[in-house]
């Protein structure tokens, strides 16, 4: 399982959510985004709809399956400015 703590708020205009869910429906890992006690997962459009924050300006992502860095680096680069 991999850890990654993301700027989700380094672009000048957010990435639209169904950008998000695609590109982590694209991987074969597991990808969630921890809130305390709770995960949502990634590629779950209708858990993101509720429960993705996007006032916070760091999330942590969790990878986990066969191709979690490259699932890793696909998610980072779409919120790298």
């Amino acid at each position: 399982m991999l850890r990654k703590t993301m700027d989700i708020r380094q672009r000048s205009r957010p990435i639209p959510l169904t950008v998000l869910i695609t590109t982590a429906n694209s991987c074969d890992c597991d990808i969630y985004v921890e809130y305390g006690a709770s995960r949502v997962n990634v590629k779950d459009y209708e858990a993101m709809i509720r429960n993705f924050d996007t006032q916070a300006r760091t999330q942590l992502f969790f990878f986990n399956g066969t191709d979690e860095q490259y699932a890793e680096a696909r998610i980072q680069r779409l919120f790298a400015p």
